[in-house]
């Protein structure tokens, strides 16, 4: 069962190409609910079958947020191939900070999560961090930050920031 309307074969990548971000919630998580997972979707389209929350539109400055996002860096070796690591506990701030900055947020009160892992050795698989702060000032870039999700991993529920 998709939430996603059909478009016919005319897209490959429904979700971005709708500008769709969607975070499963666990009962213990924020946004969560006792006994039941819960499926958060940010759009700019009515998806049949889900209801709809109060949220804010966007980003202000003092506004408290979380996001979780793929805590993980990519650079090419020497033949060209690209490469991942984890972003080590001694380098997640900074990353975090850097990962904020990119997507136009300025954020003091930072706080970074432990990293964990999700998913199948060999198979796709993400090193997560959970990011949260108070939004200091934001540039131009910022104001479709909210819309658009911050950092990798769209397409797994990943990158959704959440106005606490």
């Amino acid at each position: 069962m998709s939430y996603l309307p059909d478009l016919r074969g005319a897209s490959r990548s429904i979700r971005a190409d709708l500008g769709v971000l969607y975070r499963l919630a666990l009962p213990t998580e924020y946004g969560g609910q006792k006994g039941s997972l819960v499926i958060r979707f940010r759009a700019d389209l009515d998806l049949p079958g889900t209801q709809a929350i109060e949220a804010p539109s966007g980003f202000a400055v003092g506004q408290r947020f979380t996001v979780r996002a793929v805590a993980e860096k990519r650079h090419a070796d020497e033949s060209g191939k690209n490469r991942v690591r984890a972003v080590l506990d001694e380098e997640a701030h900074g990353w975090a900070a850097d990962l904020l900055e990119r997507h136009g947020l300025g954020v003091r009160e930072l706080t970074v999560s432990p990293r964990w892992f999700v998913g199948r050795r060999g198979g796709r698989s993400f090193m997560l961090r959970d990011l949260t702060g108070t939004i200091s000032n934001i540039s131009e870039a910022g104001e479709s930050a909210y819309r658009q999700g911050i950092g990798r991993g769209k397409a797994y529920g990943y990158g959704m920031p959440l106005v606490l």
